[in-house]
């Protein structure tokens, strides 16, 4: 063959090996966008089945109450049927989870009381049984979230479930002061407050006070304080922690709070701080630890790791604004003003007693900051070591959060924990749509006056100095709180588990593609495209919520308004 023919005809096969390629490709990559969609189609199909079965077991459960105390009143147990009809208000469910273990049978009860009181107590423990199995299927289904939540309900229809208190931290108490009251069983506590009460000189949990020796709780009530190795009065006590350098210092399970405002204002800052942290600990379980590092817990009683010693985290609290002020000198830019701060070279939150602040959001802004942080530094420091080495590099940087992308989650969280709260029935509520952050964040996407949108592939794109230095600096903190409310609530939690996935690989970065930033997308198997269309959905639909919420508080005036 001639030459010029041989390379025509080489070049032939080349361009048709390259079509070749490129159909191959071509169908290899539409397979693999179908396989996508069939992950996330199926991902979906099973949480739904999940959430099915959750709520199948929680209809039994009222349906065999229901049955409960039809038998009990048709046989005139009319003050144990009552106690029926209240379980029935809320479900089956305690409203809040029982400190107190339940005794095998409450004492004095007539036989056809005990009789009624051993159904209920049978059908709380079946239904409760069946929920815990169906926990363990959800998390063994990656659905850690929906299982924790799961177990949590097996608790409060079974307060006495050991595998259910043991996953939540809790354990058996015997108070040698109590154990011989008639009907004391024990008391479910965290392994701190067991440590606590325990011992030869135990301490109590005073409701004014705090964490004090058990000894001392006479002299405190008479007005008196420890200072060195004497008492002295409490007005003179106020004087001399007046200067932060004698602050109070007080220990809680997570937190030490040190404060020169008060002792008794100090202990209620550091209990809506543990209450905050238990309640984060527990809905962001897989930010802590991996599904299969929860399973031996969901499998046996074993000792919960959330309970095990750890670093305290530090809160400075101080009376004033200029004290404040003075101790941020140096950490916030001049000219800018604070209501608090988590400064994480020393891992500290910095706040103050704010006279023009009536709530707590700023304190659960910067914890959050704080918890987040403070729980993973070792897997950061271990990343910069490694990038280091991977680099080449002598010397270990510090690592830089979302540098490339994802800066939103940072902000957006925090944000919308500013929304916690707790009624006086000891109800916690996080995400109220009427809460400011997801109403202008609402506002900004719906209203064409003031409308503002990034779509959801530029706005997970941007890094920690493209958001910081953006022009619409404001607009971006309302979409990054109404990104959080949607990937926490859409669908009743969907995103839930794929949202603290994303946490987990920002705050923990690692493997061999240590360089390559999280995506969302690829991490909850749906499109940028898809994730537009259902933010925007579920904006209109809390807007459709909030209006049906006025339209009910102007029929019923006891219904409270949103805000």
């Amino acid at each position: 063959m001639p030459r010029s023919e041989q390379q025509n005809s080489q070049r032939h096969n080349v361009l048709w090996l390259s079509r070749l390629l490129l159909l191959t490709l071509t169908v290899l990559a539409a397979g693999s966008m179908n396989c996508s969609r069939a992950d996330e189609t199926s991902r979906n199909r099973r949480y739904q089945l999940l959430a099915e079965r959750r709520q199948e077991i929680l209809d039994s459960l009222q349906l065999e109450l229901q049955a409960a105390r039809t038998w009990g009143l048709q046989r005139g147990l009319t003050e144990a049927a009552a106690d029926i009809e209240s379980a029935l208000r809320t479900g089956g469910l305690q409203t809040e989870l029982s400190r107190n273990v339940q005794p095998e049978s409450t004492p004095g009860l007539t036989p056809g009381s005990a009789l009624l009181e051993q159904k209920l107590n049978t059908i709380r423990e079946e239904h409760a049984s069946r929920l815990y199995t169906l926990a363990r299927s959800a998390l063994r289904s990656d659905f850690p979230s929906l299982a924790f939540a799961m177990v949590e309900e097996v608790a409060r229809i079974d307060p006495d479930h050991r595998l259910a208190r043991s996953i939540l931290g809790q354990q058996i108490f015997i108070d040698p002061a109590r154990k011989s009251e008639p009907g004391y069983a024990g008391e479910w506590v965290s392994e701190f407050e067991k440590r606590m009460r325990s011992g030869r000189s135990p301490s109590v949990d005073h409701p004014r006070f705090g964490w004090i020796p058990a000894a001392s709780v006479a002299r405190y009530e008479q007005g008196l304080r420890p200072w060195r190795s004497d008492w002295i009065s409490a007005e003179r006590e106020q004087e001399l922690r007046r200067d932060f350098r004698n602050a109070w210092e007080i220990p809680s399970e997570n937190f030490l709070v040190r404060t020169n405002v008060g002792l008794e204002e100090g202990v209620q800052l550091s209990r809506r701080l543990e209450l905050f942290h238990a309640w984060f600990r527990q809905h962001f379980a897989a930010f802590f630890e991996t599904p299969a590092e929860m399973e031996p817990r969901f499998e046996r009683t074993v000792r919960s790791s959330s309970s095990s010693r750890t670093q305290a985290l530090e809160v400075h609290y101080f009376a004033t604004r200029e004290e404040y002020q003075t101790r941020m000198q140096g950490k916030v830019p001049p000219g800018i003003e604070t209501n608090g701060l988590y400064w994480q070279p020393d891992r500290t939150c910095y706040f103050f007693d704010n006279p023009d602040s009536s709530d707590y959001s700023t304190m659960y802004h910067e914890a959050t900051h704080q918890i987040l942080d403070v729980a993973t530094i070792d897997a950061r420091r271990a990343a910069a070591r490694a990038l280091a080495l991977k680099m080449r590099s002598r010397k270990v940087e510090d690592w830089v959060l979302c540098r490339e992308s994802n800066f939103w989650i940072i902000e957006g969280l925090a944000c919308y924990f500013e929304s916690f709260a707790m009624d006086q029935e000891g109800e916690i509520t996080v995400g109220d749509p009427a809460w400011i952050r997801f109403e202008t964040a609402r506002q900004r996407l719906l209203d064409p006056a003031v409308h503002f949108y990034l779509p959801a592939r530029q706005f997970f794109g941007l890094g920690m100095e493209e958001f910081q230095t953006h022009p619409q600096i404001s607009p971006l903190y309302s979409q990054a709180s109404g990104f959080a409310h949607f990937l926490m609530h859409y669908e009743d939690g969907l995103y839930r588990d794929q949202l603290t996935r994303l946490l987990a690989e920002i705050y923990r970065p690692g493997g061999q593609n240590i360089l390559e930033e999280p995506s969302f997308s690829r991490i909850a198997d749906v499109s940028w495209e898809a994730l537009d269309q259902q933010y925007h959905e579920h904006m209109r639909n809390l807007e459709d919520e909030l209006q049906a919420r006025e339209r009910a508080a102007l029929r019923d005036p006891a219904i409270p308004a949103p805000r």
